[in-house]
């Protein structure tokens, strides 16, 4: 799976009428990413990957006990923000909060889209490449 093949699968995602999508790395950063309508500064896009990794950093000290975590909601006002761990990544999703996640989680879910994203992931353990507008 190449760069532009990344690209591909998280555009692909745009058609679940998604705000954002994006993929963070171990370290809290975007790795890749497509937006359509979310207004935030790049600093505080920063701040909240680098929260939502440290989240599932912590939530993970309780597999052993609980049980992995499959994904994360937070609701807000207006949007809806699904978080799901792939490989040694996060995938933040952002839709509007009236939104059904469910056919969204079944399609990353996938065994051909989490595949795909993971092989790349992890044959490409980059920091950060080019993030996409």
């Amino acid at each position: 799976m190449g760069e532009k093949d990344l690209e591909h699968q998280i555009n692909s995602l745009l058609k679940y009428d998604l705000e954002y999508v994006g993929v963070i790395n171990a370290q809290g950063r975007l790795v890749e990413h497509a937006s359509k309508n979310l207004h935030i500064s790049p600093e505080k896009l920063e701040m909240l990957c680098m929260g939502i990794r440290l989240q599932h950093s912590m939530q993970s000290d309780f597999d052993e006990d609980l049980g992995t975590v499959d994904y994360i909601v937070t609701e807000r006002s207006a949007l809806k923000f699904i978080s799901l761990p792939i490989s040694r990544n996060v995938l933040l999703v952002i839709t509007k909060k009236g939104t059904d996640h469910g056919p969204l989680i079944k399609k990353i879910c996938s065994k051909q889209f989490s595949d795909a994203l993971k092989s790349y992931l992890e044959h490409h353990s980059v920091v950060q490449m080019g993030v996409r507008n």
